[in-house]
């Protein structure tokens, strides 16, 4: 039976904060440093601030910009340019 050390304590919410933001940060740096880096839709999510649900609907898309199962941040926003309404104010 193997025993869990229940003395850790949990990581602050402020980490978990901190590192989505770092994460987003790096995705953001990766995006810009290299616009042919492809990124799954949970990235771009994140990147792009499209939610999931919309995000999984682009994918799904009959003329999606995703290529097996990866996109640009480029290649996202042009098609965003031909529909309108997959954008967030």
């Amino acid at each position: 039976m193997r025993k869990t050390n229940h003395t850790e304590p949990e990581p602050p919410a402020e980490e978990d904060g901190l590192s989505s933001t770092t994460t987003i940060a790096a995705l953001l740096f990766l995006a810009e440093k290299l616009p042919h880096r492809q990124f799954n839709s949970a990235e771009l999510s994140m990147i792009s601030g499209i939610g999931r649900t919309a995000m999984s609907q682009i994918k799904n898309a009959n003329d999606s910009p995703f290529s097996l199962g990866k996109c640009t941040l480029r290649r996202l926003d042009a098609w965003l340019e031909k529909h309108p309404g997959f954008k967030q104010l």
